[in-house]
């Protein structure tokens, strides 16, 4: 899915992009506002690539392209994980309107204003630098961005989640942490974006060892403090920050947010039989797609060969339709190739022995509504480890990405998928304590 939307986001801006309008170009803030809540927006309106930024929705520089503007309306589409269009009217250095969300509910639409600023982007307290970093026969695509104040300063580097594998996906942060004083690497990830190398065959160790690669470049840097050095994961890459640790020792600080603590398996397990569950079957069907997952990572633990796996997958989804529903699907064909890489072979790594030996400090965070992991069991676990190198922060209302959760079952009081209540507050407050 997010490959066919970076692709119609690609169309629409060859399509439109060189045809903007110059009337609007400039900066403009405002705001959107639906059931009485509202969210920051701001856009750069620009003849060759426009964009908006929400803070509240932790999304910045995403590509907007101008549809249509004249004397007085205005439309136009911005990529905020998913399409929103915006239709206005156009009066001075205000625009006013409506916006409609791509396959939301049908007649949904809500308010947006803008004002004018200035007639140029806001100055960035930082500049970005592209780098290519090298590990074995891998070119890792990557941009450093370094603030304006003199000195060294403490530096991190970014790692991906499963799903999101490109720069592009960690430019908030990056921004984030670079107005906070650091020195931010963030990098597509082998065989992603500009990076070379095979994705699908890559393994957890490959992972670590292109992130170790990184900090060796950034390490380097005249510009970095050597002592102050670290590591901010989210979601996969937030799992392999111990065993990150366990194999170097230039990172004296970790940042893990939506950490798997035990087998990639294991958060499958919980991720697969919520989804049945809230699809209405039976409790009893989701504790078989959690057994189906479990059973998959013993028979790839005692070494059989992928046909047998794939086949078990297949029987079971063939006996259980309900399991169409899930990663473990009906007809699947798995490649041997990629039988061997994280996705099926990384179900045999235990993160617990490293995280229970975990020699530097860390902060992990989970979201009390995580869909995709059991937040509660293993902020639990890691609690019962008595290591007081680990500080736990968990957050309510948050989902895997540390967004407000949409349930309107648990919350009746609507409100967007914001950045959850506290979490970047105890971000910044855990770094100067502990970093700076």
């Amino acid at each position: 899915m997010k490959t066919k939307i970076f692709v119609f986001w690609t169309f629409l801006l060859f399509l439109f992009g060189c045809s903007q309008p110059t009337s609007l170009s400039g900066y403009w803030e405002g705001w959107m506002k639906m059931g009485g809540k509202t969210v920051d927006i701001s856009v750069v309106f620009n003849n060759n690539l426009s964009t908006l930024s929400s803070r509240d929705l932790m999304l910045l520089d995403r590509p907007a392209v101008v549809l249509k503007e004249d004397d007085t309306t205005l439309s136009f589409m911005a990529d905020l994980e998913t399409t929103f269009r915006y239709d206005g009217i156009h009066e001075n250095d205000t625009i006013s309107g409506t916006v409609a969300m791509q396959n939301g509910l049908p007649g949904l639409k809500f308010g947006f204003l803008l004002k004018k600023k200035s007639d140029k982007s806001p100055t960035k307290n930082y500049s970005i630098e592209n780098v290519l970093i090298e590990n074995g026969e891998v070119l890792l695509s990557a941009e450093i961005y370094k603030p304006e104040t003199s000195g060294r300063h403490p530096a991190l580097l970014i790692l991906h989640g499963t799903t999101t594998n490109l720069k592009r996906n960690y430019t908030f942060y990056a921004d984030w942490l670079a107005n906070q004083g650091f020195e931010v690497m963030l990098f597509d990830k082998r065989g992603n974006g500009a990076s070379t190398g095979d994705y699908i065959a890559a393994t957890y160790d490959d992972f670590v060892a292109d992130a170790i690669a990184c900090l060796e470049e950034l390490k380097k840097r005249p510009s970095v403090d050597k002592t102050k050095i670290g590591v901010w994961g989210f979601s996969q890459g937030a799992t392999l920050l111990p065993l990150l640790a366990a194999k170097t020792n230039i990172p004296s600080f970790l940042i893990a947010v939506s950490p798997e603590v035990f087998s990639i398996s294991q958060a499958a397990a919980y991720a697969d039989s919520l989804r049945i569950v809230k699809a209405g079957n039976l409790p009893a069907n989701g504790h078989i797609a959690a057994e189906a997952h479990r059973q998959v990572e013993k028979m790839i633990r005692e070494g059989s060969k992928h046909r047998k796996v794939e086949n078990f997958i297949n029987l079971n989804a063939f006996k259980h339709t309900f399991m169409n529903q899930t990663g473990l699907y009906g007809n699947i064909d798995i490649d041997k190739q990629a039988y061997e890489g994280y996705y099926w072979g990384g179900r045999k790594t235990d993160f617990y022995p490293f995280w229970k030996s975990l020699p530097i400090k860390a902060l992990v965070i989970f979201g009390e509504d995580d869909e995709l992991l059991d937040a509660n069991k293993n902020a639990k676990t890691l609690a019962d480890l008595h290591n007081p190198k680990i500080t736990l922060r968990q957050f309510a209302w948050a989902n895997h990405e540390m967004k407000k959760t949409f349930n309107p079952a648990k919350y009746p009081d609507f409100d967007w998928p914001r950045v959850a209540d506290g979490y970047l507050a105890a971000v910044r407050e855990w770094i100067e304590e502990n970093v700076k």
